[in-house]
């Protein structure tokens, strides 16, 4: 494929899908359940339009708030297992309302080199204070909180380049009583990890009392969005922020999908199996062939060990096989150009033997 070609998807994303012309297998993307090309989502969406329109054209807390919204929020917090939920435009807006909530002017924020950029950059104008440590360097960060009188903590808690999971059980023994809050950009991890899909601190067993989830519905759930589950206080606070005030709410079409896609993340834990099963027998595969890889419990697998230019070559050699494995550059601290395979609820055995067979050739 050439270097400046764009990849254009010319059809619902799935397993296989077509992209500029051509019928590829696809492991690229967020589709982890599968759930972008599932009808109930689609008719959700044609129902809500045919009944709301296509926009409610303005602020929630302006011109008032939809039907749709209120009862994606209660279905949002009863999957979440929480008192209320709160729901905004993007899951990229979603750190920075709730940074804008939680900070204040004499805070220090302590970032993941690799935090998402949504994090970096929702730090509030008023926080002069930001600063970094090496990544999962739990005793550089350990370091920063001892010489820090209070502040914000800020990972991610799958990383959406390499698949590891962040150790949130230590990062919580780090932080003093009262003196830190956690925040966690689960964005790869809701629907996907925990028995209920509930994400990352579900994974991990600890308790989300204990840390602040900002998730999306732009991922494993299919649809479009983010929020923040968590006490009726916290939602009130978020409410009032103004990126939450100053922005216009999904419309009717995304909530009345987003509402399928809860309801089969909650109804159908057979997803996230085979989607584990799928991920952990396509590592396996690749182990086998000497690739460096490993399975953490999400989808996305990482190879290492290869440089750039041999990863964007892999990439090459198998697009002119049909097999599409994006070759990505995050924009992450000193993030080379990778491969990064998705496995999906979608795939098949016979598709990561394909995968696996076209590995080993190239």
């Amino acid at each position: 494929m050439s270097e400046r070609q764009a990849v254009v998807l010319e059809g619902p994303v799935g397993a296989r899908m077509r992209v500029n012309g051509r019928e590829l297998l696809y492991f690229g993307g967020t589709n982890y359940l599968g759930l972008a090309g599932r009808p109930e989502l689609a008719r959700g969406a044609i129902e809500a339009v045919a009944a709301y329109g296509t926009s409610f054209s303005a602020s929630r807390q302006t011109s008032g708030t939809g039907v749709l919204h209120l009862e994606l929020e209660r279905r949002l917090a009863e999957f979440k297992g929480a008192e209320d939920a709160c729901i905004y435009a993007s899951g990229y807006l979603g750190n920075q309302i709730l940074l804008s909530a939680l900070c204040r002017p004499e805070d220090v924020v302590i970032c993941d080199e690799w935090a998402h950029p949504s994090i970096v950059e929702g730090v509030p104008r008023s926080v002069r204070d930001v600063r970094f440590y090496p990544h999962r360097d739990l005793e550089a960060l350990a370091r920063m909180i001892r010489s820090t009188r209070h502040g914000v903590i800020a990972v991610n808690g799958v990383e959406p380049g390499t698949g590891e999971i962040a150790p949130l059980a230590e990062l919580i023994e780090l932080l003093p009583e009262d003196r830190f809050r956690l925040i966690v950009d689960d964005c790869h991890g809701t629907g996907v990890l925990g028995e209920h899909g509930r994400g990352t601190p579900e994974h991990v067993g600890v308790s989300s009392a204990s840390l602040y989830q900002t998730e999306t519905m732009s991922k494993a759930l299919g649809s479009f969005g983010g929020f923040v589950a968590g006490s009726a206080e916290l939602c009130t606070r978020l409410r009032d922020t103004a990126s939450y005030i100053g922005s216009t709410p999904r419309p009717p079409a995304v909530l009345g999908a987003s509402l399928a896609a809860v309801e089969i993340a909650m109804h159908e834990p057979q997803l996230r199996e085979r989607m584990r099963q799928n991920a952990r027998y396509a590592a396996g595969k690749l182990q086998a062939l000497g690739y460096e890889v490993s399975f953490d419990g999400a989808p996305i697998l990482f190879i290492r060990g290869i440089d750039e230019d041999r990863a964007e070559l892999i990439h090459s050699q198998l697009y002119e096989q049909g097999i599409l494995v994006p070759f990505v550059h995050y924009p992450t601290a000193e993030s080379e150009g990778r491969l990064r395979l998705a496995v999906s609820a979608m795939h098949t055995a016979e598709d990561i033997d394909r995968l696996s067979a076209a590995m080993k050739e190239v």
